[in-house]
């Protein structure tokens, strides 16, 4: 029998993050996770972008695959499991790279202008490397033209930053999801603390750029052009998420390596912004139990994307930190969570969400909050321990 140890030392911290709740929230768990499979499929059926590759990916590869994310207990190295549904999206995000390097990019005319979306599939690409053997090099490769592609080719900004964009040099709030976390995995893969450095740098550069003092706490910014003006000064929900992600992935890969005790004060920095986005977007928490679109600079209807993506982020800090993140948090995560998981249609969509293209409308499908259910439901269930 194996323990779940993080909940334990939580129960002994008095942080009280379970207690005598395990079984109630066990059998929650179970009522509800039936809906995961309307979810995943919805999003299968959505996916359109190179991003949307990568975080479906990565949707996948926390619910079916999750010895291998980076929240499992040996994520570098293989194991009895083939993850099959994973490398399938892999697969898909390498056939579809561009010469330069870019995952997922060669659909349409392959001239969307991001530099760092296609990383977004990176670390799936890169894990194919030591889970499929017949294919090694093939991944390796891909990989490998990734990382050139975002650390030699993609632009920089003033202070050093990775451009978000190829064709600008900007800092957008989405960037620190799509490719720090690959050039974290990348650095614990190949043992290279200095790409493990890397990542932690661009995670602080963007937040250099982008915080502001929001009404509700210190927030980021969307999308700031490196001439000095703001493309979208608005405290987006999504962004603010994406950021939260992003931070979080960096913090537990470092973690997960030979650099972590070296590296223990940039852990502790990504972990103090993540909770610095958790506060500020849950104080701003709507009637609906939804965090808004945008607390500031946009509408503020409820965003079942961004609050999906956030609860996520949640249950995982509570559960790899329990001496920092108390029960606060995973109360507002299961409210979050419960009206999520309440507005999913019978066509296993969440609603509302944001128009992942038009971020002050609403839309009727986005492929990123369907992998935020799964990301959700996944770190709920790490979080029970069952």
């Amino acid at each position: 029998m194996s323990f779940p140890w993080p909940l334990v030392l939580c129960f002994v911290l008095g942080v009280g993050a379970l207690g005598s709740n395990v079984s109630s929230e066990a059998s929650a768990y179970r009522n509800h996770v039936g809906v995961a499979g309307s979810i995943r499929s919805a999003m299968l059926a959505s996916i359109r972008t190179s991003w949307e590759q990568g975080t479906a990916a990565a949707g996948i590869l926390e619910f079916d695959d999750e010895e291998y994310s980076v929240f499992g207990p040996s994520p570098f190295t293989p194991n009895w499991k083939f993850p099959m549904s994973t490398l399938q999206l892999a697969l898909s995000a390498v056939v579809r790279q561009t010469p330069d390097g870019r995952l997922s990019q060669n659909i349409g005319d392959a001239l969307d202008g991001a530099a760092l979306d296609g990383a977004s599939a990176g670390s799936v690409v890169l894990m194919g490397s030591f889970t499929d053997s017949s294919r090694r090099s093939y991944w390796l490769t891909a990989a490998d033209a990734e990382l050139n592609y975002i650390l030699n080719v993609a632009p920089r900004t003033s202070t050093g930053a990775i451009s978000h964009r190829a064709d600008s040099r900007q800092y957008w709030a989405d960037g620190v999801y799509m490719g720090f976390p690959f050039i974290a995995y990348y650095g614990a893969v190949m043992h290279n603390s200095s790409l493990l450095q890397l990542a932690y740098d661009q995670c602080r550069l963007y937040r250099d750029a982008l915080l502001l003092d929001g009404p509700t706490g210190k927030l980021w910014g969307h999308i700031y052009d490196d001439n000095g003006t703001w493309v979208d000064e608005g405290i987006w929900g999504s962004g603010n998420a994406w950021a939260a992600l992003g931070m979080l992935r960096v913090a537990v890969t470092i973690q997960k390596t030979d650099f972590a005790s070296e590296m223990a004060p940039q852990v502790a920095n990504l972990t103090s912004w993540v909770r610095e986005i958790l506060d500020g977007e849950f104080a701003a928490l709507t009637p609906s139990d939804l965090v808004p679109d945008y607390i500031t600079g946009g509408p503020s209807f409820g965003d079942a994307s961004a609050s999906a993506a956030l609860a996520s982020v949640a249950y995982r800090v509570a559960t790899l930190y329990p001496e920092q993140f108390g029960a606060n948090y995973t109360r507002t995560a299961a409210r979050i969570r419960n009206a999520v998981l309440g507005g999913v249609t019978n066509l296993g969509t969440l609603s509302p969400v944001v128009n992942p293209l038009v971020w002050n409308e609403t839309g009727l499908l986005s492929t990123e909050a369907q992998a935020f259910g799964l990301m959700m439901l996944s770190a709920w269930k790490d979080w029970i321990g069952i």
